[in-house]
This record gives C-alpha cells, sequence and structure tokens, in this order.
C-alpha cells in the first residue's frame, strides 16, 4: 500500500504508526484486495526496523548493492579479466611468428631452441596468471557468499527479537484491558468507598497502568487507603 504501484492516496502516521487513507480509497484497495481490510487499524511499531532489514529499495543510490548483486559483479570482472589475459597472449603469439617468419635461420644453431624456452615460459606464466586469478574469484565469491550468510543471520535474530517484543506488548496491552473491565467491579466491592471516590478512582486509574496493577495485587483490607491517597495523589 505504501509503496507499490498506482496506490495513490495512501500515507504512514508516524506517530500512529499505521497505513492511513481516506475511506473512499480504503473501500477501492480492499474491494480488490481482500485481506488488506485487517490492517485498517492495525499499528505496526516494527515498520521500520523490518523494512531496513528487508526491503532491497531502503538504499535508493546508485551504488546500492545486495551480496547477489556483490557476486554477480565479480563474476562479471573475473570473466573481463580473463578474457583480457587470452587477447594479450594471442597478441604476443602473432608478434612471435610474425619475428620468425622473417628471420634467417640457416646461420644459426641455437635460435629454435630459445624460442622453444621462451615459448615454454610463456606458457608456464600464462598457466600460474590462470591459477592466481582462479584462487582470487574463488577467495572473493566465498568471501561474499559468507557474508550474504551472515546478514541473513543477523537478519533472523533481530527479527525473532522484535516478534518476542511484540508478542509481549501484545500479552501486556491484554492483561491491562482485562484488569480495565474487572476495575469497576472490584471498586465497588471496597467498603467504605463513597460513590464520588470509586467514580474518581475508575476515571483516573486507568490513565496509570502501573498503578491498576498495583491495585488488583494488593489485598481486599488495604484497598480503601490505597484508592484514597492515590485520589489524593492525582
Amino acid at each position: 500500500m505504501l509503496s507499490g504501484k498506482n496506490n495513490s492516496g495512501f500515507g504512514w502516521d508516524e506517530h500512529r504508526q499505521l497505513v492511513v487513507a481516506e475511506d473512499a480509497v480504503w473501500n477501492s484497495y480492499i474491494n480488490s484486495h481482500k485481506e488488506a481490510a485487517q490492517f485498517k487499524h492495525r499499528s505496526f511499531p516494527y515498520y521500520d526496523q523490518l523494512t531496513a532489514i528487508y526491503a532491497k529499495d531502503r538504499a535508493t543510490g546508485k551504488n546500492a548493492q545486495t551480496a547477489a548483486d556483490i557476486i554477480e559483479e565479480i563474476d562479471a570482472e573475473d570473466v573481463a579479466t580473463t578474457n583480457t589475459h587470452e587477447e594479450k597472449n594471442d597478441f604476443h603469439g602473432c608478434e612471435a611468428d610474425v619475428s620468425l617468419d622473417d628471420m634467417d635461420l640457416s646461420g644459426t644453431q641455437q635460435q629454435p631452441a630459445i624460442n622453444q624456452g621462451d615459448s615454454t615460459f610463456s606458457k608456464k606464466k600464462k598457466k600460474t596468471s590462470d591459477a592466481s586469478d582462479h584462487i582470487s574469484s574463488t577467495s572473493f565469491n566465498d568471501a561474499a557468499t559468507l557474508l550474504e550468510e551472515k546478514i541473513e543471520t543477523v537478519g533472523v535474530e533481530i527479527s525473532r527479537s522484535i516478534a518476542s517484543e511484540v508478542l509481549i506488548q501484545q500479552r501486556s496491552e491484554m492483561t491491562l484491558q482485562e484488569s480495565a473491565l474487572k476495575l469497576y467491579p472490584t471498586l465497588c466491592e471496597v467498603e467504605g468507598l463513597t460513590e464520588d471516590e470509586r467514580y474518581r478512582a475508575l476515571s483516573k486509574i486507568p490513565d496509570n497502568p502501573t498503578q491498576m496493577l498495583i491495585f488488583f495485587s494488593l489485598p481486599s483490607s488495604v484497598r480503601l487507603g490505597w484508592v484514597r491517597r492515590f485520589l489524593a495523589d492525582h
């Protein structure tokens, strides 16, 4: 809804951490995406963190890359390097052929042996260069693959941590909601509490979740005194 195509009209409420839009926009979108109805009033307190982990387009500069992009780029560079070496070797080979054709070998018996030695040395040098390039390419690929695995592992751990915090928050909210529903009947059971004190406590205690939990943890015999002190302080 926030980054898809042809979804104009949707916005992000940073304070409430949820997707916002006019009712007409919502209704039109839900008609074609039934599953989106559940998100109309749901908040996403960790949306920014999750987007930073999983959304590739969080970095939009020309140099933005993922680990897979890095591996692909390294492979392309290796191919270009190999082609360059082959072109150089072909060029030197042509030069050697021309010089041998132009030379008079009749008066010299040692020249073929020297050229043969140079050719052998050139082949060994090429093999050494190719082996070095292969080792370098393999090392880069292994490093990039390891980096990608580490990033994925860290992403999974962060996701689990966030999910755990969300679950704890949801359970805490459910506990507070249940306590708020039981507050009025419990206040009615406190002997000596006037009707005015009961309604004042009912309007103030839910605004202080910690104090509400404390109230329910107290034995019945001390709740009257606790409520009156609470009202005096608030």
